[in-house]
């Protein structure tokens, strides 16, 4: 199993009330070379029952340690998928991962637009929650690597923002609506996750025209902190549509290259209609 699955695993153990359980789970992960940054142990609310036994110290000083070393050897990287052949029109979707993930096992599920002309383009964040596993906690660090992808793309690959649409899920989906708003790109957040209190006001004043989607899971807890985002935004004059999943919750819906491409396709009808 993977540090992700191991973790959550331990988190459904300490809900039920076995600690224990969750110390074993997590320490055969240890003994496997594996390792989870301190901030995840400390923080997640659902640890709490782990954090009280007695060989937490111990787990958490070899995490520690280990999260140390890669970290520091961290870099960001970019992956690049083009279609066989070039398309008449440029057509590229900068795709932004979610937590707990790498750019190589994240695109698979987009792969399919790349059939459709689409270069997909997937940035893959330095910072690092758990053995392979990448996320954007530090926001301000996730937007300088992100601006500096944008740069060397149209600079190293030729791949401006004509024709750019700027997408990202959970953890990235905040990222995505950012960068897009800053560069004046359509945007689409997938199944977003935006924090407790997120501050919107900073994209309400942007003088660039942006629009943008939002393609949202019925069952999706993380609708109760999109949906105030999304209201100020209509507010503000900033116009996106939205697509609702029937039945999914907090993940990738099945068939999600087939949807996304109706609303790639939505969105950029509506953005080539406003530059007519």
């Amino acid at each position: 199993m993977s540090a992700i699955d191991l973790f959550e695993e331990a988190c459904a153990l300490c809900l039920e009330g076995k600690p224990a359980q969750a110390v074993e789970t997590l320490r055969a992960g240890i003994m496997d070379g594996l390792w989870w940054s301190p901030s995840l142990l400390d923080g997640d609310p659902d640890l709490a029952g782990l954090r009280g036994q007695i060989e937490y110290p111990d787990m958490r000083r070899i995490c520690e340690s280990r999260f140390g070393s890669e970290q520091a050897a961290a870099r960001p990287r970019l992956l690049v998928i083009s279609p066989a052949t070039t398309p008449w029109e440029p057509k590229t979707l900068f795709v932004i991962h979610w937590w707990g993930d790498t750019a190589s096992s994240f695109v698979g599920p987009w792969r399919r637009l790349v059939d459709e002309g689409w270069t997909l383009v997937v940035p893959q964040s330095s910072q690092m929650c758990c053995s392979g596993s990448y996320c954007w906690d530090d926001t301000a660090r996730a937007l300088a690597e992100l601006r500096q992808h944008l740069e060397d793309c149209a600079r190293k690959r030729g791949l401006g923002l004509e024709g750019m649409v700027l997408a990202g899920a959970s953890q990235g989906a905040p990222l995505a609506l950012e960068l897009a708003h800053e560069v004046g790109a359509p945007w689409l957040c997938v199944v977003p996750s935006f924090p407790s209190g997120y501050d919107v006001s900073p994209l309400l004043g942007v003088p660039r025209r942006a629009r943008g989607a939002f393609l949202l899971g019925e069952q999706d807890p993380a609708n109760a902190r999109a949906r105030p985002v999304m209201e100020a935004l209509r507010g503000a004059g900033i116009p996106w549509f939205q697509t609702i999943l029937e039945g999914v919750g907090h993940e990738l819906p099945d068939e999600l290259a087939v949807r996304v491409a109706e609303i790639l396709r939505e969105l950029r009808s509506a953005t080539e209609g406003e530059d007519a």
